[in-house]
């Protein structure tokens, strides 16, 4: 159990930070210049914890954090510099000047670190630590996603406070001398930018990379939902709503990115809802729908839309769509379509692979990434219960992964093996759109392997040409 004094412990980082040490079983001192106080403060932690004046609270402690405003910061390490001398000293002061702390201001000696330590001498061994994770975060006792950036000229210094952070689950890594601080400190001013601009809650630092040597990570996959975006309604811009959703959560699209946008919004915005009170039946729709017991009107606009009528039996038609799909009803569908004027379907976009690369277009203009776009739908499989998310318009990538001519682990040649990896994609972007009430109808597949394709490229390798339908 090692002594800690927090000088500064009734702020906000200081607080923190005590109640982390404080779970981990140490001894914390809360030095503040109210020690009646911090002594009030000290009561509501965890095992033994104690309230006391600064000087005080220095000389218990084996280990002192220094989490006291700029203004503050020269004159506390005046009155502590006796009292530190022998130990280590971990600074995250930040030169913040109010009001502009979104503005980087560092002092003339460099950093605040630097300046901090010539104040206490050489018989104190400081540490630059903290300064660009929120107290919100450290206070949580979550696990942070954001890296600590450690400075220090004292090497065994510099490995004991980063043992220290690993005990409290922050990750650190040592960026060199005590005057490398300087980034650090600079960085947070860019972080309260960042929360400002772009409506982020206490955004950090992450250190990417691997080992010189390692052998790649294996690649993962995630599926990112686009929430906020609003509902659709004939010539809205789908793709400005996106980047306004993405900008408001703070994600940016990455080169390689699969953006997954479900087909009622794509049709929606394109205007193809139909009122059935709209529609007219003929005498094939009727007969048809006579045999599934379903509306004439809808099997009207079912005919209009397929090639042909694979199949019609009570409850069921099977069509053909006109880009060659097979599906239920030419995926013509009322969930979550307003019946303003009476009940009302919607159908599928005129030309889902032009929807998909006027989308992939405005995206990539905006993010100036490299993007791949499939409008997607639920569709049925034949012999099978259930549906899955399907690639029913494609932009930007192929929707076939053929792997004939590569080697299993065994060393043998594959010669069968051809992946619809954009109806993979499709399905697992689905698993967080939904199909009910959840309101997303937008998802960025990230870290899927795929083909990129040329601009006209679509959809159309994905559909079995009728020489090869199996079932007929």
């Amino acid at each position: 159990m090692t002594r800690f004094a927090i000088l500064g412990g009734t702020g906000a980082l200081g607080a923190a930070l005590a109640g982390r040490l404080a779970a981990a079983g140490h001894q914390v001192w809360v030095g503040s210049r109210d020690p009646a106080r911090a002594r009030a403060f000290a009561k509501d932690l965890p095992g033994k914890a104690h309230g006391a004046g600064l000087v005080e609270a220095a000389e218990e402690a084996e280990i002192i954090f220094l989490t006291v405003p700029y203004v503050a910061q020269a004159e506390t390490l005046r009155q502590v510099r006796e009292a530190a001398h022998g130990k280590i000293l971990v600074d995250a002061t930040v030169p913040l000047k109010p009001p502009k702390v979104g503005t980087v201001q560092l002092p003339a000696a460099g950093c605040a670190a630097v300046e901090g330590a010539a104040i206490l001498g050489e018989g104190v061994r400081v540490v630059s630590a903290l300064q660009t994770i929120g107290a919100e975060k450290l206070a949580s006792g979550q696990a942070i996603d954001a890296d600590v950036l450690v400075a220090g000229d004292d090497a065994e210094a510099v490995e004991t406070v980063r043992s220290v952070l690993s005990e409290l689950g922050l990750r650190s890594w040592h960026v060199g001398p005590l005057a490398n601080s300087a980034a650090a400190e600079a960085m947070t001013s860019l972080l309260i930018q960042l929360n400002r601009r772009y409506k982020l809650e206490q955004s950090g630092v992450k250190i990417t990379g691997r080992p010189k040597g390692a052998p790649p990570r294996p690649r993962g996959l995630s599926v990112i939902p686009v929430a906020g975006l609003p509902l659709f309604a004939a010539g809205d811009d789908l793709a400005g709503a996106i980047v306004s959703a993405l900008e408001a959560s703070g994600e940016r699209l990455e080169n390689g990115d699969v953006v997954v946008v479900a087909q009622k919004a794509v049709s929606k915005v394109e205007g193809r809802s139909v009122p059935l009170a709209s529609v007219q039946p003929g005498a094939e729709a009727r007969a048809a729908a006579a045999r599934a017991d379903k509306d004439p009107a809808v099997v009207e606009l079912v005919l209009a839309e397929a090639q042909e009528l694979m199949r019609v039996v009570p409850g069921v038609v099977i069509a053909r769509h006109r880009t060659g799909h097979v599906l239920a009803n030419a995926g013509i569908d009322a969930s979550n379509v307003p019946a303003d004027e009476g009940p009302t379907v919607l159908l599928w976009p005129k030309d889902p692979d032009a929807s998909a690369r006027a989308l992939r277009a405005a995206l990539e203009a905006r993010f100036g990434a490299r993007l791949a776009v499939i409008v997607s739908d639920s569709l049925g499989r034949a012999w099978r219960m259930g549906t899955t998310g399907s690639a029913i318009g494609v932009s930007g990538m192929s929707p076939l992964r053929d792997r004939r001519g590569e080697t299993d682990l065994f060393g043998r040649e594959l010669k069968a093996t051809v992946t619809g990896v954009a109806d993979e994609i499709a399905a697992a972007a689905s698993l967080v759109m939904g199909e009910a009430a959840e309101g997303i109808p937008a998802a960025i597949v990230r870290g899927a392997t795929y083909q990129p394709a040329p601009a006209d490229a679509g959809v159309g390798e994905l559909i079995r040409p009728l020489e090869k339908d199996l079932f007929r």
